[in-house]
């Protein structure tokens, strides 16, 4: 009874915040929508449909090619090894309805802290599409100056480091998907923090922020030395050795390119992004993985990207508290300095428990960490938290409508977004770029403007 009683309220929960999305946000493309959206694509109806299915592996594929698909290997091992499998999945289904709630109290709240200027952002973003593409910050020459200390830097760490190689020697791999696991693994990915933190959160946003910037003030210096930063990030994020990285940059770009035009999403322009994000996807998945089961590379990438967020959430659920108690504050670092106790990552404990071994990574929502630190009162905390960073995004970058470093935040943001998706808060804040980019922008403008000394012009695109 209760098990099907928490399967309504989860599903009562993602109704009602897709209401919400399409009557209050009204579809426009923002940091908020951006976060709604995707809960609802990933963790709605394809959560309930992977649960209810008792985890049947890319069903919705399989279902319309007419066949079965195999069970998930690890929803069966975690529900043959869990004694009350049952409460499981209804804490599951509970915690998945109060992160909708608590991301639609997050959004209430700073609507109602700052209404003003929430009553002007959405008068800009009612007006974005008729108006012109502007640069209301100016400063390209600072711009160059950072953009090319950047691309110097990921280019002097790829070439030290020989990812060039390392990416040659991964493709030469063939015939031997296990292989390639093994080599991604131990080869996969810089050593280098620093390089990693602005290879994904910093590097998205100039490269928009550049390309955009040097064709509306005609200073195509800055334009080439993006188109450089850009191969430079490319070169860095197939390093990794995951189609992922490289994908999901391309598919910024796709946004910020969306936005140049449109705004406000319509069946045509949703279907047509689909689509290229579906080929971006596909393409990259052609790459680098040789075997995909049955269900073809179309089937892998609906497992991959709509049942295994839900197979690692489970993960988290099914070890934490039945197996392990919560540790209310311990799986934080900088909270366990602070009570003085030994900092063991729970993913680590997740994947030694499952999966057998410490190396493998558990790419679980954020609501995972917030559940295992503080229970339910974590999932509400960091939803809260994580919708009120998007809206005031939003509420900082796109009050002036139609703008070049408003374009760049979004397509931040949409990284920032996708993290959250797949690992902790504290994790989108710094090495997805949610919090990151939109602190490091907005010390970029201080300082040219402080440097022009003057209050920058609005250059319009022709033709924008």
């Amino acid at each position: 009874m209760m098990l099907t009683a928490s399967y309504i309220v989860a599903a009562v929960a993602m109704s009602g915040a897709a209401i919400y999305l399409y009557l209050r946000l009204r579809l426009f493309l923002t940091a908020t929508t951006m976060l709604v959206g995707a809960l609802l694509l990933i963790y709605g109806p394809a959560y309930l449909s992977f649960m209810l299915s008792s985890g049947e592996k890319a069903m919705v594929i399989q279902r319309l090619s007419g066949s079965m698909g195999g069970k998930s290997p690890i929803f069966s091992i975690i529900e043959a090894a869990s004694p009350d499998f049952a409460a499981i999945v209804i804490s599951m289904n509970f915690a998945i309805a109060l992160m909708f709630i608590g991301v639609i109290a997050g959004i209430e709240i700073v609507d109602h802290l700052i209404p003003k200027r929430i009553t002007a952002m959405e008068a800009a973003l009612t007006g974005w599409n008729l108006q012109p593409l502007k640069d209301d910050v100016g400063g390209t020459r600072m711009l160059l100056l950072v953009i090319a200390c950047l691309m110097l830097f990921l280019a002097w760490v790829s070439i030290r480091e020989d990812h060039l190689g390392t990416i040659k020697a991964f493709l030469s791999i063939t015939d031997d998907e296990s292989g390639r696991a093994a080599y991604r693994l131990n080869h996969g990915g810089s050593p280098n923090y620093l390089y990693r933190v602005l290879l994904g959160a910093v590097a998205p946003m100039l490269i928009v922020w550049g390309l955009l910037s040097g064709w509306i003030n005609r200073y195509w210096i800055l334009f080439v030395a993006t188109s450089l930063l850009f191969l430079a990030v490319m070169v860095g994020r197939s390093e990794t050795l995951s189609k992922a990285p490289p994908a999901f940059l391309l598919v910024q770009l796709i946004v910020a390119g969306l936005l140049i035009f449109r705004n406000r999403m319509n069946w045509w322009s949703g279907l047509g992004a689909l689509f290229a994000i579906i080929l971006v996807l596909c393409f990259s998945i052609k790459l680098t993985i040789l075997a995909y089961d049955s269900f073809g590379a179309l089937g892998f990438l609906y497992y991959r990207v709509f049942e295994v967020p839900s197979e690692s959430l489970l993960e988290t659920f099914g070890a934490f508290p039945s197996r392990y108690p919560h540790t209310w504050g311990a799986n934080i670092r900088p909270l366990a300095t602070i009570m003085g106790l030994n900092y063991t990552p729970a993913f680590t404990i997740i994947s030694q428990l499952w999966h057998g071994t410490g190396d493998a990574t558990s790419n679980a929502l954020f609501i995972a960490d917030a559940w295992i630190d503080f229970s339910y009162a974590g999932v509400v905390g960091f939803s809260m938290l994580a919708a009120a960073t998007c809206r005031s995004i939003d509420a900082i970058y796109l009050v002036n409508g139609k703008t070049v470093l408003g374009i760049a935040m979004m397509a931040a943001a949409f990284g920032g977004v996708f993290t959250l998706l797949v690992s902790a808060l504290n994790t989108a804040f710094l090495s997805g770029g949610l919090l990151l980019a939109p602190l490091l922008a907005g010390i970029l403008v201080k300082a040219i403007r402080l440097l022009t000394r003057t209050e920058p012009k609005s250059i319009p695109a022709s033709g924008g």
